[in-house]
Formats: structure tokens, C-alpha cells, sequence
């Protein structure tokens, strides 16, 4: 959330340039930033931990049967990197989705802004709490189907066991 409110009114309070501009474009372009740079980060610590999570001994086997450095890194590490990393990137993919929640901050038209105006709205339905309910149920099973889909790749790459 730290990001997402540094990268969208640090330009202009700092700088005194809105870079981002004030309407819906301009917010959905500093939210997506923040969140590319943010999660970024964190899976290139995910890549540099699994690459350097595979045993150096894979690479001396590799030398000793004749292989280049290419071949070892594309056909012995990666292999065994891809594997290693599938649990903290499934992680890291289901935290994503929930934290989209966090671009209404900038007031930008999301899910949870959506039912909140939906709730505010001339609907005959002011004040009841069924939109964000709704909402709620749609972030679990968007969650739910992500947890099933990536818990099956982890059990199709658990070959190495």
C-alpha cells in the first residue's frame, strides 16, 4: 500500500508534476507501476533463491558428462529452479490478486470501490450490505480456482520426490 501511495503522489507533491494526471487513466497506470515494481522484486528473490537452491554438485555433474554452461543452466538447473519455485510463487500470485484491493486507496474503480458504490447507489438497496458480501464471495473463489490450479501444477512437477 506504501508503494502504491508513494508512486502515485510523489511526483506531484514533490516534484510538483503530476505525472500521473488526475482522471481513471492516469490512476489505473500509477497503480499498475507500483504493483509491477512491487511484486517484481519479489520474484526475482524468488528466481535468485531457487536458482541458487540448486545443489552445485548438479553443475559439477554437468561439466564431468561434457555439457556447456548453457546446457547445465537450461537443462539441469532451470528444470530443478522451475520446481522449487512454484510454492512461493503461488504464493505470491494469490497475494497479488487480494492486494488489488488495495488500488481503491487512489480511489480507482476496482471491485470492492464498485460494490461500495453500488450499496451507496439509487438501487433501492442503500446501506445493505449484500454488494460487498458479493464481493467477498468473488475474491474466494477467484482465490479458490488460483489455489486449485496452482496446487496441480505443484503435484505435476513433484516428479523429482
Amino acid at each position: 500500500m506504501i508503494q502504491l501511495l508513494i508512486i502515485y503522489y510523489f511526483p506531484g507533491l514533490v516534484l510538483h508534476n503530476p505525472i500521473w494526471g488526475g482522471d481513471e487513466t492516469g490512476r489505473f497506470l500509477a497503480a499498475s507501476v507500483s504493483f509491477i515494481l512491487n511484486y517484481a522484486c519479489y520474484f526475482s528473490e524468488i528466481y535468485r533463491g531457487g536458482i541458487q537452491g540448486v545443489p552445485v554438485g548438479q553443475e559439477e555433474a554437468g561439466l564431468v558428462l561434457g555439457m556447456t554452461k548453457r546446457q547445465i543452466f537450461f537443462k539441469v538447473t532451470l528444470l530443478q529452479m522451475i520446481k522449487r519455485i512454484v510454492p512461493p510463487m503461488s504464493n505470491e500470485i494469490i497475494t497479488l490478486v487480494k492486494d488489488t484491493s488495495l488500488a481503491r486507496i487512489i480511489a480507482l474503480q476496482e471491485i470492492i470501490w464498485a460494490g461500495q458504490a453500488f450499496m451507496k447507489g439509487s438501487q433501492g438497496i442503500s446501506g445493505a450490505i449484500w454488494p460487498l458480501f458479493f464481493t467477498a464471495i468473488y475474491y474466494l473463489i477467484f482465490n479458490g480456482i488460483l489455489t486449485v490450479l496452482l496446487g496441480q501444477l505443484e503435484k505435476k512437477l513433484s516428479y523429482f520426490e
